[in-house]
């Protein structure tokens, strides 16, 4: 049996709606609490973002401790510790710890706030997947311990406040990605900045192609190839031809070079030599060295050259440590390297490898902003979709309470301002006898009347029209641009579209009827005097015998 008086539930629920905030809402839960007397203290802790830790979010410890309330208000706990919170999680189940079954972690807490119970109470939110609760409120008694006829009453407390509660926790972590996502994206705009002032060479293809192209202007080689260290091998990349004559030799020689990744060992190739000394190689003439003993994986590399003759090998470096290798080949003539051009290649490797690292990073950072816009693009929805929820009421898809106040608080001062060029209308209807209906069909019945009725008032109005449920079984339309007789006839076809019809409802087929009250805006009118004098009509129509309409 319910131990809440329906005007007090209705109290209870009409704060809940009007909650703006999670912490309102809490702070509304805890008065409650308090209210019961059930309990010393309490602690109401919320699963956090992550899903691994409860924040306690709201505290209050029996009177000669709450100078530390603070202190501990925030405090992380993990669900995994195995204590009070972890289990009610859990098990979802009521958990009460005494000294008689505590363990010694627990048997401490007892003792430091000198406690002879704590009990666990797990939130476990409608329509929440099994094993997962918001969070655990705590209660805390000093006395006897807490009969199981109070636990009943914090329970059905509880039960106004779940679903709110589970709908403002999803919001607060929303905001929280939210704020996540959105320092990501400027810290990653920073990054791309820096990256645009440092190069313009995006691509990796395009910085080995243009600094082949580059070399082979400057010095008559035939082949360039590319290599870097990845996955404790070294790896091919590109390789590139000085003349469209060497394209099938080329084609053959990357085929190979693809299949084969070098392991970082000094004596598998000399291209890995080169890398591990950091000190760049020239080979003259290789025919005249032909006969000589080569690593495996050199041997067959060349071989697919045919006639190579100079050879020049260099690691490419970033921040003065090698990461690759570029090679030049010459097949047909040999070519004489100066001091000069030894030099100029070994600045050129430098600047190689800081292109390549800054291409990495720019691939890397346009990944991620993908990754980011997407993430905001996602997260923009949800709040949209909070927005539209924090302003519609969820049994009937209408315009709650706070909507319609802040609605009719902007068309009184559109309306105030434009005179008598543009009439504005307020229209109440109640559905009538709606207890009586309620307690002969169950109140699952009563609210698929209340859809259904909404729905059918949705069907009437006007885009330009706010359709919102005041509470309870009555609803309010705010009708810009319409005059008294306008709203009259509006409330005439809803109300006759009402009584003809019967609705589906869980209890079989039922009909009700409504009675509403229409006014209209008169100079001086405020909120209040224009919602009194429509709330005086539908007291008329309801007086008169109810299923009409009465305007004032």
């Amino acid at each position: 049996m319910p131990f809440l008086a329906p005007e007090r539930t209705y109290q209870i629920i009409n704060g809940i709606i009007n909650a703006e905030r999670l912490d309102d809402l809490l702070d509304l839960l805890c008065a409650e609490i308090v209210a019961l007397g059930v309990a010393d203290g309490y602690l109401v802790n919320m699963r956090d973002a992550s899903g691994g830790y409860l924040s306690c979010l709201k505290i209050r410890y029996p009177a000669e401790y709450q100078n530390l309330e603070q202190s501990y208000l925030g405090y992380k706990i993990p669900l995994d510790n195995g204590q009070l919170n972890a289990r009610a999680m859990a098990t979802r189940e009521l958990v009460r710890v005494n000294p008689g079954n505590a363990n010694s972690e627990e048997q401490n807490i007892l003792l430091y706030w000198k406690i002879q119970e704590m009990t666990g109470m797990p939130l476990c939110a409608p329509g929440a997947p099994a094993g997962a609760p918001i969070g655990v409120l705590v209660l805390l008694k000093q006395g006897p311990a807490i009969p199981d006829e109070d636990f009943a009453k914090v329970q059905e407390l509880l039960g106004l406040f779940l679903a709110s509660l589970s709908r403002w926790l999803h919001f607060s972590h929303l905001e929280q990605l939210h704020d996540e996502a959105t320092a990501a994206v400027a810290e990653n705009q920073r990054l791309l900045q820096f990256l645009d002032d440092m190069t313009s060479l995006t691509s990796l293809d395009k910085i080995y192609e243009l600094f082949a192209a580059e070399l082979i202007r400057q010095l008559p080689f035939d082949l360039a190839s590319f290599y870097l260290v990845e996955d404790d091998h070294l790896h091919f990349r590109k390789a590139i031809a000085a003349r469209p004559q060497l394209e099938s030799l080329r084609q053959e020689w990357e085929h190979h070079l693809l299949q084969t990744p070098y392991p970082l060992d000094p004596t598998a190739s000399g291209l890995v030599y080169v890398m591990l000394r950091d000190e760049a190689m020239v080979f003259p003439d290789f025919q005249e060295i032909r006969h000589l003993p080569l690593a495996g994986y050199d041997k067959k590399s060349l071989a697919i050259l045919r006639t190579p003759r100079t050879l020049f090998i260099s690691p490419i470096r970033h921040h003065k440590k090698p990461i690759g290798i570029f090679a030049l080949y010459s097949l047909e003539h040999t070519v004489e390297l100066s001091n000069a051009d030894l030099d100029l290649l070994g600045d050129l490797s430098s600047f190689l490898g800081t292109a390549i690292t800054n291409s990495k990073l720019y691939a890397t950072s346009q990944e991620q902003v993908l990754e980011i816009r997407h993430l905001n693009a996602m997260l923009e929805e949800k709040v949209e979709a909070l927005a539209k929820q924090a302003s519609t009421d969820q049994l009937t898809g209408l315009f709650n309470f706070r909507t319609f106040e802040d609605e009719l608080v902007r068309r009184l001062h559109e309306t105030a301002r434009a005179g008598d060029h543009e009439p504005l209308a307020l229209l109440l209807i109640d559905i009538d006898h709606f207890k009586r209906f309620n307690d002969t069909n169950g109140h699952a019945a009563g609210n698929d009347i209340l859809a259904a009725v909404a729905q059918e008032i949705g069907r009437h109005t006007r885009q330009s029209d706010k359709a919102c449920r005041y509470g309870g079984e009555e609803f309010v339309l705010i009708l810009p641009k319409c005059g008294l007789e306008g709203a009259i006839q509006l409330a005439e076809r809803i109300r006759d579209s009402i009584e003809c019809q019967a609705f589906a409802t869980c209890a079989g087929q039922r009909s009700v009827t409504v009675s509403a009250g229409c006014t209209i805006y008169r100079p001086g009118d405020d909120r209040q005097a224009l919602f009194n004098r429509a709330d005086q009509a539908l007291y008329q129509a309801k007086e008169r015998g109810r299923n009409r309409v009465c305007s004032l």
